[in-house]
């Protein structure tokens, strides 16, 4: 471990099990770096593998070239940076986030954590990294806050050119997420967002043999419990708006090709604060041309930051004391007749104690909707009660690290005779805040038709197995009214 909290620069080289290694590099060799926990290197990869044997006739591998990251303050039409970004601009412009210092927080035989701090203007920026022993990612969390006497509204874009494969090239990358890979320049609205990157594989749209380059690719991996980006663009320069990508023009090897991330039109009161984190790494790859993945990683490693970075944040309201719903994800599979339910659920603990909460899961019911006879509780089998004319599995409990992440899962599926199908949600209001993001996805076969939701949709598309898929989000998420699904 070679970063100098002094200066906000430096190194981390680690060895894996298998005898590969990665060498991050923060703020390096350009002397115009303001320092601080932004990957990035000049003349070099700012985060490289060297595997022990070479993989495909590569014997070093670019996993990222440098993260490109800027706020754009929208009263002063300007960048703040860290002394250099091609988000916004063309490197040594915009105005400079000057660092103020860094700790090492841990360092030994399994893991490390490192804290820094810059600012610029309004904004204080404030950033924790973590990495542990063999895994080839990094934990990346920014808090930003104001520190003026006004209000500010700003844009928050974090992106890279990776350069995957080779450095200074990106001659065969393509994008990648979940859904599939990504040839031509794409923008995804509000949850679609989770995970993505690049991949050296060859571009077909640009008449290149697929499986030709090295088969590695990267990744970014938002943490479970955080505000989604807006909007994420896959193009051939820094986009930051649908209007400047064309879905016809393939990611060419020819310029830089840029995944950028943003949160946009954000307001902070004097003293609040916005917070984002996500995980970059090596992703895993098959055989060429399958789908890449992101590395799994565990509530253990999201609860990392959360014990360096507290504070009072600006949407939702702050908590003081206690657990907050902090997160769902809604998978809502319905068909004729029966309604699928597989719910992720993270709550958050704010406090420096462990704790213990019990869950009471409702389930809604109607004439045409009875109750299931037992939902799973993380592949458990726990029974559902009716009383009063209400059901609710049995209840559990659910134990948290202090200032840190836990989750469950639940799965059920209840039938209906009707023509309607429903999720409770209403539910939430019962907690002391408002869910920090709440995402549904709803799918149905096509054969039935126009589905309506009680909650607009931000995105319906045709998913490849020919089912239409509604994406829901809502970040905070206060419900006023139940999940209903008609036709």
């Amino acid at each position: 471990m070679n970063w100098n909290p002094r200066t906000g620069r430096g190194s981390v080289l680690q060895v894996l099990k298998n005898g590969d290694k990665l060498r991050t590099a923060f703020q390096m060799v350009f002397k115009g770096y303001t320092g601080g926990l932004v990957i990035g290197s000049f003349s070099g990869s700012g985060y490289g593998l060297f595997p022990r044997r070479p993989i495909n006739g590569f014997e070093k591998i670019n996993v990222f070239c440098a993260q490109d990251e800027s706020i754009w303050d929208h009263t002063e039409k300007a960048e703040y940076t860290y002394g250099w970004s091609e988000n916004y601009g063309t490197g040594e412009d915009g105005k400079r986030l000057e660092y103020v210092g860094g700790k090492v927080l841990e360092q030994g035989p399994e893991r490390i954590v490192l804290r820094s701090e810059n600012a610029g203007g309004c904004y204080r920026v404030r950033k924790v990294a973590y990495t542990r022993l063999d895994v080839p990612w990094w934990i990346l969390a920014t808090r930003l806050s104001n520190r003026c006497g006004r209000p500010v509204r700003f844009d928050f874009f974090s992106g890279d050119d990776p350069w995957i494969g080779l450095y200074r090239s990106s001659d065969g990358d393509v994008g990648w997420t979940p859904e599939g890979l990504v040839r031509r320049e794409r923008a995804l609205g509000l949850g679609r967002f989770e995970s993505g990157g690049f991949y050296d594989l060859g571009n077909e749209a640009l008449g290149q043999r697929e499986g030709s380059f090295s088969n590695q690719a990267n990744f970014f991996l938002l943490d479970p419990a955080v505000p989604l980006p807006d909007l994420t663009l896959f193009a051939n320069r820094f986009a930051h708006s649908a209007d400047e990508v064309d879905p016809g023009r393939p990611l060419d090897n020819k310029s830089l090709t840029a995944l950028n991330m943003g949160w946009r039109n954000l307001r902070l009161a004097p003293g609040e604060g916005f917070t984002v984190a996500f995980a970059v790494g090596l992703a895993r790859t098959g055989k060429p041309g399958e789908v890449p993945r992101p590395r799994e990683i565990s509530t253990d490693d999201w609860s990392v930051w959360r014990r360096h970075l507290a504070g009072r944040e600006g949407r939702p309201p702050p908590l003081n004391r206690g657990v907050a719903f902090a997160a769902e994800l809604v998978e809502l599979d319905l068909s004729r007749t029966e309604l699928r339910v597989r719910g992720t659920y993270h709550l958050e603990n704010r406090l420096p104690g462990g704790a213990s909460i019990a869950i009471d899961y409702p389930i809604l019911t109607g004439s045409s909707r009875p109750a299931p006879a037992f939902v799973l509780v993380d592949g458990r089998r726990v029974p559902v009660k009716q009383t009063g004319g209400r059901a609710r599995a049995e209840r559990f409990m659910v134990k948290l690290p202090g200032r840190g992440l836990a989750r469950f899962v639940i799965d059920y599926t209840q039938r209906h005779t009707g023509r309607s199908a429903g999720y409770m949600v209403t539910s939430a209001l019962k907690w002391p805040t408002a869910i920090r993001r709440a995402v549904f996805r709803v799918r149905h076969p096509g054969s039935m038709g126009r589905v309506k939701l009680t909650y607009k949709p931000d995105h319906r598309f045709r998913r490849a197995d020919g089912r239409t898929e509604h994406v829901i989000v809502r970040q905070p998420f206060v419900p006023d009214r139940e999940m209903m699904m008609t036709w």
